[in-house]
């Protein structure tokens, strides 16, 4: 009986320009084949680039200290992937980058992404005999500026990215985890690279998450939790020292009243938070995008205090509502920071039809347990004060008015907190978000 021939394939040799790396690891290939595979979407195109130049970028980003192979060691048709990296580690733009990236997987595989689209784009413009591996068509100078450049742009991008995962992860780095981020690493850098994006995400630098200072309401509970001592007859909450006194002196304070106790409290659970937001045609410009920056500011409240956060935008009609869980999916936070930026200021304005869409929502129990509806408008309509009230005491809900560079007195009489901005600042933003 013949004997069967068996085949056996050998994996292609990798070797790059790095120290240390060991290029065969399964580990080192799958890094290095993510980065090439979001290249590719990025790019919107193949792109010409070997593995080994991936694993290289990727590891100049992620590594605290990468050192480059000796360059008498270095075969001829790496000298490029050489001239890059070393360019790379030397531009001034280094430092700012991979203080985001460094033994950071997802930061790390964003950066060499971006790197290697812009530098295809660079080797494709200047043609042929610049590709990757050819022998002739470059230099160290050429080399350099053209590093220098996609670096001082993926600084921006990577810092836009940053402050996108805070916003997501609110004041609890890591709840969304890496695995669920790698999923949407495409997702981060469209969303970092758009101008509204990064027009809104400028408004809110500065203000962190953990940063926002807000009140927590608390209620006094004898089943609560300890926050001091005071005097009275209430035995469930005696302090147990008080015990030992004599049974004359004992039941003497009893009577009086001057027992010493615990003093507790239970602290109040909120319902969630549903935000409207006015996208009508005088909304539009530097007030819708000062808008959605308090929009997303409130969703970094609703996070801090564990509360479903609800946004709709509406003109003359409300529009499609968003949700994001009290514990936020990276895909629902990114749908709403897309949904939010795409909008542009259009149509008219019908507050009051708006305002009715949102109690029934907390009637019919399309949302969880709302406690407050914040309005943020310019108020250029005119609003039926009645049929609002009426609505909002059937949906046992209460109205906080942001009126933004105008004023209306009907909806300052049905809200519990009326905000006059009559500045688009920061400062602005954080004093909404943090009151009570």
């Amino acid at each position: 009986m013949p004997s069967k021939r068996v085949r056996t394939v050998e994996s292609k040799v990798v070797r790059g320009v790095l120290e240390g790396i060991n290029y065969d690891d399964p580990v080192v290939r799958y890094r290095g084949s993510k980065v090439l595979r979001i290249t590719r979407i990025v790019a919107d195109k193949e792109v010409d680039i070997p593995l080994s130049l991936a694993i290289d970028i990727f590891y100049a980003f992620y590594l605290p200290m990468p050192i480059l192979e000796n360059p008498a060691r270095i075969p001829n048709d790496k000298r490029y992937d050489y001239m890059v990296i070393d360019s790379l580690l030397r531009t001034s733009s280094i430092h700012n980058i991979r203080s985001k990236t460094v033994v950071d997987g997802l930061m790390s595989s964003i950066a060499a992404s971006i790197f290697l689209s812009e530098l295809q784009k660079i080797q494709q413009e200047m043609g042929p005999g610049r590709r990757h591996g050819g022998k002739t068509g470059y230099d160290d100078r050429s080399v350099k500026r053209e590093v220098d450049r996609i670096a001082s742009s993926i600084a921006r991008d990577l810092d836009n990215v940053k402050k996108l995962r805070s916003l997501i992860e609110g004041d609890q780095p890591g709840t969304i985890s890496v695995v669920a981020y790698e999923e949407y690493g495409l997702e981060l850098i469209r969303l970092a690279r758009n101008l509204e994006v990064r027009r809104i995400l400028d408004l809110l630098t500065g203000i962190k998450p953990w940063a926002i200072s807000i009140e927590r309401r608390k209620q006094r509970f004898k089943h609560g939790e300890i926050t001091g001592y005071e005097i009275g007859r209430d035995i469930e909450r005696i302090v147990p020292s008080t015990l030992a006194l004599p049974d004359e002196l004992f039941y003497l304070r009893l009577l009086e009243g001057r027992l010493l106790l615990y003093q507790k409290v239970l602290t109040q659970g909120r319902g969630s938070l549903y935000v409207l937001l006015d996208k009508s045609g005088s909304m539009d410009g530097l007030k819708m995008t000062w808008a959605k920056a308090v929009a997303l500011s409130l969703y970094m409240r609703a996070v801090k205090e564990r509360r479903n956060f609800y946004f709709r935008f509406f003109d003359s009609i409300p529009y499609p509502l968003a949700k994001v869980d009290k514990k936020p999916k990276a895909s629902q936070v990114l749908k709403l920071i897309d949904y939010i930026a795409r909008v542009r200021g259009s149509g008219g304005t019908d507050i009051t039809r708006a305002l009715i869409t949102a109690c029934s929502d907390v009637r019919e129990g399309n949302v969880g347990d709302v406690n407050d509806i914040i309005l943020i408008t310019d108020g250029v309509d005119r609003v039926a004060e009645q049929i609002i009230r009426h609505n909002l005491k059937r949906a046992n809900a209460k109205l906080i008015t942001v009126m933004i560079l105008g004023n209306n007195r009907s909806l300052e009489e049905v809200s519990t907190r009326y905000f006059t901005v009559a500045k688009l600042t920061q400062k602005n933003i954080l004093q909404i978000v943090e009151a009570d």
